[in-house]
């Protein structure tokens, strides 16, 4: 996974989706960010997905709520930006 939000950065590592069929493609999850680095809403199918299989896009919205990114008091009360999840074939 990578996640874009203007700087802010991702605190440890970005958490995997779960995810059991087997399918593969990308899912860009669009997030809010408040200033403590939690994430406030996450929606999946912004601009860049190519795969349109509801498990997928639920796992990517799961793990996007699991981010956390770093705290900032400079930052605006909520942030957008993204997270992108690349699923390959298991």
């Amino acid at each position: 996974p990578m996640a874009n939000v203007r700087g802010r950065n991702v605190v440890g590592s970005l958490p995997i989706p779960d995810y059991t069929v087997n399918k593969e493609g990308r899912v860009v999850v669009r997030i809010l960010v408040d200033q403590y680095g939690k994430v406030t809403n996450a929606v999946p199918g912004a601009n860049g997905t190519t795969v349109q299989d509801k498990e997928l896009w639920d796992a990517a919205e799961k793990a996007a709520y699991k981010a956390l990114f770093n705290v900032s008091s400079s930052a605006p009360a909520v942030q957008e930006g993204t997270i992108t999840y690349i699923f390959k074939l298991k």
